[in-house]
């Protein structure tokens, strides 16, 4: 078995709210976001799995209802982590709506936190990235 995905409750929300955030900032789509929930229900125990796993994997694409469904309010990451996940937002070529800070900016912000692009990597080990 692949190693366990933590962080999914509301007493332990890094690895959710760092999901979240990376498909509100486009980083990631909505069949991302599905993908990733079959990755969390394959690689933990079954009683390990929050229902809202269970309810995602199916969720239809409007990211509205994610929140909706997961019921809590889950860690919220830094303004520079916010920034990066823009910068691989652009990296993947997304046309991202409304971006706060230009392509160049949210490049600069990702190269100065190589941790992000590296957390994204491990929270996502089914998407490529160029490098």
């Amino acid at each position: 078995m692949a190693e366990t995905v933590t962080g999914l409750t509301q007493e332990d929300s890094g690895t959710i709210g760092f999901v979240l955030s990376c498909l509100f900032n486009e980083a990631i789509e909505m069949p991302e976001l599905r993908r990733w929930c079959e990755h969390v229900i394959i690689t933990n125990e079954i009683q390990d799995i929050p229902q809202c796993m269970f309810d995602l994997v199916s969720v239809d694409d409007d990211p509205g209802r994610v929140s909706e469904i997961i019921e809590f309010a889950p860690d919220e990451i830094t303004k520079q982590e916010d920034d990066a996940l823009y910068g691989i937002a652009f990296q993947r070529g997304r046309d991202v709506f409304d971006p706060p800070l230009s392509p160049a900016e949210a490049q600069r912000t990702l190269l100065t936190r190589p941790d992000v692009l590296q957390r994204f990597r491990a929270v996502f080990p089914f998407i490529e990235l160029s490098t």
